[in-house]
């Protein structure tokens, strides 16, 4: 049994002596092109580990301070127990004003659920527009490998650190000057 490992051994000094000389050195086997692009990084952790990391996300991001679905869109989450697989639904609706419910028409719909030993995320747009729903997937599914924060704006996402906009004063009206003790 020790002979193949002897064997290793006995070839390593002449790989390594093969590597200080002046000869090149030897040629490895060309592989494939790769082709395709890797769009998603593996779902990392339980569902409700999952779960919890997208929720935060949506919270923060989507619909926090300066968000762009806290306007128009309402938040609505449906969540098992850990002990019964963590199964879970993340629901965006249209906001309702004219109802004393203001979760109106279904937009758009992230389902996270268990299946064998991995974690899956289906995503569902309903209403919302393709980019603001592509955006909002890249998100969830970054949040469901493990990362935290909001979008780059610059990549045309969004910020939970939305800088706020100075209103101009109106036209006539003067800034009173500052208390004089």
């Amino acid at each position: 049994m020790l002979r193949p490992a002897l064997i290793g051994l006995a070839a390593l000094p002449g790989f390594v002596a093969g590597g200080c000389s002046g000869t090149s050195p030897p040629s490895l086997p060309s592989l494939p092109q790769l082709t395709g692009t890797v769009t998603e990084a593996p779902i990392v952790g339980s569902p409700t580990e999952v779960y919890e990391r997208v929720a935060r996300g949506a919270m923060t991001c989507w619909f926090g301070a300066g968000g762009p679905l806290k306007a128009g869109y309402v938040y609505h989450a449906e969540a098992e127990p850990p002990g019964k697989g963590g199964k879970a639904e993340i629901v965006i609706h249209e906001r309702d004003r004219l109802s004393d419910n203001p979760k109106g028409i279904k937009a758009y719909r992230i389902a996270i659920t268990p299946e064998s030993e991995k974690t899956t995320l289906l995503f569902e747009n309903l209403k919302l527009p393709d980019t603001m729903a592509k955006s909002m997937e890249a998100d969830a599914r970054r949040w469901g490998a493990g990362a935290f924060g909001c979008s780059d704006t610059e990549a045309g996402g969004w910020s939970e650190n939305v800088p706020a906009t100075a209103e101009p004063a109106a036209a006539g009206t003067k800034k009173r000057p500052p208390k004089k003790d």
